[in-house]
């Protein structure tokens, strides 16, 4: 009896999705991602779609930034969202024979998040650096409280640790303990969230992630870079020092329908889905819901011709209070 209630619900579940597959006459090529850029290929293909972002949702299986791509360059599928990809991960798709394109389809930025309770809002390129280097150890010296300072890291392999590794630069990052290294975007976030001595530690994610995927969102807080705080309007103008992108990377053998489907997300249609989906267009469009035009100003002849129209009105009203109130005494 189980086993057959089990295979009723999968044969359930699996006419489901079959319903909400797409229709065969919109082909969309196999993708695949970054965890971060699960919401933004369920906005895709829910605009493209016709469908709800609940059912798109379905649709979407991301197997994190390293796995994704080692299946794009196995053929297994037809382009992923990732980060911008490592030296060592253009190297091996260069030992593959794979020659890879990257198109921007939204704007991201590298974050470095902290408790919610530490005091220190703001640090430096440099003072980052300095503490993943091992040369601040301690938060009083940057304002903070007298305790050490926990930098955690990210799996080598993750889209978190390429960013991580190309902000150092030629600053040299210090081997984490174990303990400190954290093999997810969830992972990382609840050691500055909730776990013991959180009020201490550092660490760091993409916007996308940090501020509308983390459950715990409010027991931590974004870090300002050298004065400017990650926002979406800071991402928008550039203005943020480590804003980045998302792309969709692809090979060059790509099929008609990948090609397709890469134009369509950077078109006007592409990129208002993008929005809608709680991400950044790489177009520009986001400005006008992030910074939108001012009502013109009211001129001064304006201003002066209304004053005179309220001055006469007043003086109308006092007159025909005073005509009502002497009708009514010689009444």
């Amino acid at each position: 009896e189980t086993t057959a209630a089990t295979t009723t619900a999968a044969t359930t579940t699996s006419t489901a999705i079959e319903e909400k597959q797409p229709d065969p006459a919109v082909k969309l090529p196999r993708m695949d991602g970054s965890t971060s850029a699960t919401p933004l290929e369920a906005g895709l293909k829910s605009e493209l779609l016709g469908i709800t972002y609940n059912e798109a949702k379905e649709l979407v299986s991301h197997t994190k930034t390293h796995e994704s791509f080692e299946r794009l360059l196995k053929g297994e599928v037809d382009l992923i969202f990732s980060v911008p990809i490592s030296e060592e991960q253009q190297k091996a798709a260069e030992d593959a024979g794979v020659t890879l394109s990257s198109v921007p389809v939204a704007k991201e930025g590298f974050v470095f998040v902290v408790n919610a309770d530490n005091p220190v809002d703001s640090l430096t390129t440099q003072q980052i650096k300095d503490i993943y280097s091992g040369k601040i150890t301690n938060w009083a010296e940057l304002g903070g409280k007298d305790i050490p300072i926990l930098a955690y890291q990210r799996n080598t392999d993750s889209g978190s640790q390429n960013y991580m590794t190309q902000f150092m630069g030629d600053t040299p990052l210090k081997k984490p303990e174990n303990k400190y290294v954290a093999t997810g975007m969830g992972g990382l976030m609840d050691a500055i969230a909730t776990y013991d001595n959180s009020e201490g530690a550092i660490g760091y994610s993409v916007y996308s992630y940090a501020a509308q995927m983390y459950a715990n969102a409010n027991k931590v807080k974004f870090i300002a870079v050298d004065g400017v705080e990650p926002t979406k309007a800071t991402m928008a103008d550039e203005s943020y020092p480590l804003s980045s992108c998302t792309y969709i990377i692809y090979p060059d053998t790509a099929d008609k329908n990948t090609m397709e489907f890469v134009d369509w997300a950077v078109s006007d249609q592409g990129q208002n889905a993008v929005l809608k989906s709680g991400y950044l267009p790489v177009n520009g469009m986001e400005n006008q819901f992030i910074n939108p035009i001012p009502p013109a100003p009211v001129k001064k002849k304006n201003k002066a011709l209304l004053a005179i129209i309220i001055a006469a009105v007043a003086v109308v009203l006092a007159v025909v209070l005073v005509f009502v109130f002497n009708s009514c005494g010689s009444s």
